[in-house]
């Protein structure tokens, strides 16, 4: 099913969508999250979406929660036949366009850390986050430290999985505006109906969290070695976090882009559920011109896997920026 403006802004219609998927039971979420059978002559899986990079003193794992198609009518400031032109000069299929939902783990002399937590079944693609950290070679209750982005549905809902944390022992790192916004009543009663799901999967999240929330606000170190970065406009408080020093770092930046084949050549396109549309166009604009600049490698949640790369100046017309994909690292040391 694509996510569209209609499924959008149906109102009550989409609402359960992002209701009810943080209360689903396990068994039908992992009934959702179980991986297709390799031997399908319907459908074939790709090896394990699971890809290290070292970062410094640090190793990163990138890890694939699934993944959601969303319908072009849900992007801002261009119209179809743009959109579909960009894509087609970018040898993408048609609409609608498949986006990633990635997570990382970052390795740490004494944390474990993770960057957001994925969809937990809020769509039957999302979901396998739990399951592709233990295939990396991890244990949930190894994360010592979670740190979210945002708290849209697609980023928190892998929080709590059954009426359960599901890293148990982990404290979750949350900017203080965002938290304040999506945990507020008053927000929540303002909202159409069809967001206010997003608020549901936000509270219930956050509340039963409980006193392991820590939140922060400015530009700070989070967790040792880890920094975060405002970059307000997706959500009131939607963050970046920088690993490392950006030379040789890796800049984590959330939902700065949705559709990279479209939005790295138009960054003054935006998505529909932009809180603040113009605020979001103007940090996207700012942070790419600034990572073109300085060269620093980023990863992004809606970017393709494993989203690892270098945003440079766009060399033709219409494009004002490129990504470039890491190369893949055969070894990984140490």
């Amino acid at each position: 099913m694509a996510f569209s403006r209609r499924t959008f802004f149906a109102g009550a219609a989409s609402a359960p969508v992002f209701v009810n998927f943080l209360t689903r039971s396990a068994a039908a979420q992992d009934a959702e999250t179980s991986e297709v059978d390799a031997s399908s002559t319907s459908t074939r899986v790709q090896a394990l979406p699971i890809q290290r990079t070292r970062v410094g003193e640090h190793v990163v794992t990138a890890i694939s929660d699934g993944y959601l198609d969303i319908s072009l009518d849900l992007l801002t400031n261009i119209d179809a036949d743009a959109a579909t032109d960009l894509l087609a000069s970018k040898f993408q299929g048609d609409p609608p366009v498949t986006t990633g939902i990635n997570a990382y783990v970052v390795e740490m002399a004494d944390r474990l850390v993770l960057i957001d937590t994925g969809g937990a079944g809020a769509f039957p693609e999302m979901g396998k986050l739990n399951e592709r950290i233990r295939q990396a070679g991890f244990q949930p209750t190894d994360i010592t430290d979670v740190l979210m982005t945002h708290l849209h549905p697609d980023h928190v809902g892998g929080l709590v999985i059954d009426g359960q944390l599901a890293f148990a022992n982990a404290n979750v790192h949350v900017h203080q505006t965002e938290f304040d916004y999506w945990t507020s009543t008053e927000n929540r009663d303002a909202a159409p109906e069809s967001a206010r799901g997003f608020f549901d999967t936000a509270r219930t999240a956050m509340e039963t969290t409980g006193d392991k929330v820590q939140t922060f606000s400015g530009d700070n170190e989070v967790v040792p070695g880890i920094t975060s970065r405002e970059l307000f406009g997706h959500t009131p408080g939607h963050t970046g976090f920088m690993i490392g020093e950006a030379e040789n770092g890796l800049f984590v930046w959330g939902d700065i882009v949705h559709v990279g084949p479209i939005q790295f050549a138009r960054p003054d396109v935006g998505i529909a559920f932009d809180a603040n549309p113009e605020q979001a166009i103007e940090t996207r604009q700012r942070i790419l011109e600034e990572l073109a600049s300085n060269r620093t490698r980023i990863a992004g949640m809606h970017i393709a896997f494993p989203s690892f790369g270098h945003v440079v100046t766009g060399d033709r017309e219409n494009e004002a920026y490129r990504f470039i994909p890491s190369d893949w690292e055969y070894v990984i040391e140490g």
